[in-house]
């Protein structure tokens, strides 16, 4: 009935389904684009930055456009940046997008006179990139009425899984190229074992928020979302990108193989579209009696 919304917790819809899907990818490829050229950034390693730029403007943007409807009308969204963080984060993507142009231009064309490799630029990018990977999760956290994205911790969840699908494409991309892959790895291992963490703390946390915040986490964990979250999740996004990564860590980089790269890499990938995909799924309003 019309009222029930107003007496029982009703699922969030808008964002996930029909056209809400589009922004669920819209998030994912806009922030995991920054997060390749975050990480990038530190490995010194160029291609990396034309990929994530590419990445975050074709993909992300172009979806995104696809979301918000008529490119006629959906422009105005970019006057309200004082009150919309929707807003905010596309004055970032467009940014990101024309002082990553100029540090990508000297890359793709290695006759100008100027390399790209500025530390003031290099800086500016990075944060940036920070702020366009948790873009899509600070959106959805300034919405009060869903306890499952209004909580402190989905903020670090966002940035840290960002980083952590970045720094895999990064990686095999290296492997590819033939490049050092020490550095990397490093950042694969930390950023995993860091993912693990934030996620932990932000479920627990948030179960423990409120009574709708609980639901939402009953809904996610044992609810309809549960086969979609422990498989796609918790086995195939954390599991086994965990074992190949121990199994790596242990025996150096005997066992980094470009066919074991490319399987965590996949994993990952999976793991962390399921992620987004739940927790928008998951969400339900607080009755407001």
């Amino acid at each position: 009935m019309e009222y029930e919304w107003m007496v029982r917790y009703t699922p969030q819809r808008e964002w996930i389904e029909g056209q809400g899907v589009l922004l669920w990818l819209a998030f994912f490829f806009s922030e995991i684009g920054a997060g390749i050229y975050f990480v990038s950034l530190f490995l010194n390693f160029k291609a990396g930055w034309l990929v994530g730029w590419l990445v975050t403007l074709v993909l992300g943007g172009l979806i995104h456009l696809g979301f918000l409807g008529h490119p006629m009308r959906s422009w105005r969204i970019l006057l309200k940046p004082a009150s919309s963080e929707l807003s905010r984060g596309l004055w970032v993507i467009f940014l990101f997008g024309v002082i990553g142009f100029f540090q990508i231009l000297p890359v793709v064309f290695s006759g100008l006179p100027w390399t790209g490799e500025s530390s003031t630029m290099s800086t500016i990018m990075g944060i940036l990139c920070i702020l366009i990977i948790t873009h899509g999760f600070l959106t959805m956290n300034v919405v009060r009425a869903l306890p499952l994205w209004n909580s402190s911790m989905i903020i670090p969840v966002s940035l840290v899984s960002g980083i952590w699908v970045g720094s895999q494409t990064a990686e095999l991309m290296l492997k590819i190229s033939g490049q050092e892959l020490y550095m990397s790895e490093l950042w694969s291992r930390w950023s995993l074992l860091s993912y693990m963490a934030v996620l932990f703390v932000y479920l627990w946390g948030t179960y423990h928020a409120s009574d709708t915040a609980k639901e939402s986490i009953k809904r996610l964990l044992i609810g309809d979302s549960a086969v979609r979250f422990y498989i796609g999740v918790l086995v195939i996004g954390i599991i086994i990108p965990l074992i190949i990564t121990l199994v790596v860590w242990g025996n150096g980089f005997e066992e980094l193989s470009g066919g074991v790269l490319f399987i965590r890499f996949v994993c990952v990938l999976i793991g962390d579209l399921t992620m987004r995909y739940s927790i928008m799924k998951s969400a339900i309003y607080t009755p407001i009696i």
